[in-house]
């Protein structure tokens, strides 16, 4: 059996967020690395590993199988699609995807409206579409911080479902929970403004959230 691999910053972070012992299920697996290492660490009794094509989920399965992974499963289908009640999942994670398609896959799961899941997310894109979404719907962020992995900044979240839906301000929507005495942390809004700066010429509105998250990392 091969030494165990590290994972890259983005899902050690998403691993850190995992509860102890947790039955987890990894929408949109792709290689399974992230249930395999918290599988072979320790961490987790049980996962699934979703996708929705079948090549990625046959990679999965050679990691495992390279790993020694047991009590993992793979699952063949979108979302969260292929989960059920009886699985007794405690811990969710969605990561490497645009927030609109992982606000979608919330949106199609019944499931996600337990309020006792860790919902753990990592967009590639477009969060503040993903914590717009989350507010809008019921959901609340618990933990968020961000992290450098390969020269970008991402920023991963714990939240959960407490049905009480609420309207954010525009600023919420790009810091969320963020410390921004972190510099990470600073430098993901950062990315955000230049992102913002881009788009805002002609459009008043985008020039006044530009400014007011400016003076908030000052």
């Amino acid at each position: 059996m091969d030494k165990l691999f590290s994972l890259d910053e983005r899902l050690e972070m998403c691993a850190s967020l995992v509860q102890k012992s947790a039955r987890l299920v990894d929408v949109g697996s792709d290689h399974a690395y992230l249930p395999v290492w918290l599988l072979k660490s320790g961490k987790i009794s049980y996962a699934i590993a979703s996708d929705i094509n079948k090549k990625p989920l046959e990679s999965g399965r050679l990691t495992a199988e390279k790993y020694g992974a047991k009590n993992i499963e793979f699952r063949l289908g979108s979302g969260l699609c292929t989960v059920t009640e009886s699985d007794n999942i405690t811990d969710v994670v969605i990561a490497g995807m645009g927030g609109e398609i992982i606000s979608e896959i919330l949106l199609q799961s019944p499931l996600t409206k337990d309020k006792r899941l860790n919902i753990i997310l990592q967009p590639m894109t477009k969060s503040e579409e993903l914590i717009d979404f989350l507010y809008s719907n019921g959901f609340e962020i618990i933990k968020q911080s961000c992290v450098v992995s390969k020269g970008k900044c991402y920023t991963v979240m714990a939240v959960h479902y407490t049905s009480e839906k609420q309207t954010v301000t525009e600023t919420f929507k790009y810091i969320g929970k963020l410390d921004l005495k972190d510099e990470v942390n600073v430098r993901f809004i950062k990315a955000h403004i230049k992102h913002l700066e881009n788009k805002s010429k002609g459009d008043s509105s985008l020039t006044e959230v530009t400014e007011k998250l400016k003076k908030m990392i000052q």
